[in-house]
């Protein structure tokens, strides 16, 4: 019984890490070599104080290490590299939530900032668009093989009590 209860938490840690490894942001991509961007609040039409940053399209964390570029307000960057976008709480970086295409290549993007009242920012990216490769690091399809052994323990723990049963 207590292997039962072991490989129960073993899958559920092993599901948590690896949804919490394909939630990654989504990674942007420059149209004509010159993206510009625009924060604005939720309220209000002005630009915003929020510092917002430009990363490294292979970074899995968003954190100082992968910035390539940091705005506030209005923003304009030249690259033909791929990047993801972040924004600057007092918790850390945070990546977007939503992503909205308004016309053509302009995008409304919204971060939401953790444990305040106005918690949503709003970026409006003008020239990007979603890069063609998500997942530029890993060639292997990650979900395929944990549903295949999400099942496979799923059936081991099932034939496991009903065997238990009946020695019962």
């Amino acid at each position: 019984m207590k292997m039962i209860s072991f490989f129960r938490l073993w899958l559920a840690v092993c599901l948590f890490a690896v949804s919490t490894v394909s939630s990654a942001g989504i990674i942007w991509e420059s149209t004509d070599g010159d993206s510009n961007f625009l924060s604005v609040s939720f309220s209000s039409p002005f630009p915003t104080g929020d510092t917002l940053g430009l990363f490294s399209a292979t970074a899995t964390v968003l954190d100082s290490t992968s910035l390539l570029y940091s705005f506030s307000g209005v923003g304009s960057f030249a690259t033909s590299s791929p990047f993801k976008l972040g924004l600057l709480t007092s918790s850390g970086w945070v990546g977007e939530d939503a992503n909205y295409n308004l016309v053509g290549n302009t995008y409304l993007l919204s971060f939401t900032k953790p444990g305040l009242t106005n918690t949503l920012s709003l970026l409006y990216g003008f020239d990007i668009k979603p890069a063609a490769n998500q997942d530029p690091v890993s060639s292997v399809p990650l979900p395929a093989s944990v549903w295949l052994m999400t099942s496979a323990l799923l059936g081991f723990l099932y034939a496991g009590r009903n065997k238990s049963n009946l020695v019962a």
